[in-house]
């Protein structure tokens, strides 16, 4: 696999070198054209590997993660039972009627209203905390409209001077 050409001799009767020939040449250009693809064919083939095992370690690192959800998820279930068992337990020593039963805890589309309530809390707090990043904006924004009218105020009035007193001054005739 040499990267220059094979310069092929050609005797003839004086003995002398001549020309590599064209058929030399073609000879030449395919074995380099078949080099270059098996280059790229191996190349391709450790690409194409490398590609299987960034999928299979994608693959691995998804799994991980929806299983370690899906134990969150079960645990966050299991608190949510228990703290509505033990609120059911202290409803029936208080006289009430313990055998209503609690809303549907293991669905996650009517979240109990602890939950429900600590999202909006959140929420409020983000809300909270945009208003004040706008009202920040706000006053900073006023303060330099102010530094800009001032100035357009002070450079009227340097205007104003210049020009009174341009046509104060007349050269002499």
């Amino acid at each position: 696999m040499s990267a220059s050409p094979v310069v092929r001799r050609s005797s003839n009767a004086s003995g002398s070198l001549s020309p590599p020939s064209t058929d030399g040449l073609v000879n030449w250009y395919e074995a380099e054209e078949e080099r270059i693809i098996n280059l790229l064919s191996r190349k391709l083939e450790q690409l194409r590997e490398e590609k299987i095992a960034l999928e299979n370690t994608l693959e691995a690192e998804s799994e991980s993660q929806v299983n370690r959800l899906n134990r969150e998820l079960s645990v966050l279930r299991r608190q949510q039972q228990q703290q509505q068992q033990s609120q059911s337990q202290q409803g029936g020593q208080n006289g009430v009627d313990a055998a209503q039963p609690a809303p549907a805890t293991s669905d996650p589309r009517y979240p109990s209203s602890e939950i429900m309530l600590d999202a909006m809390r959140r929420e409020n707090e983000s809300l909270r905390t945009r208003l004040m990043d706008i009202e920040n904006d706000y006053i900073r924004m006023r303060r330099l409209n102010e530094v800009y009218r001032e100035e357009l105020i002070e450079h009227r009035r340097r205007r104003l001077r210049f020009s009174c007193a341009a046509s104060a001054w007349r050269p002499d005739r």
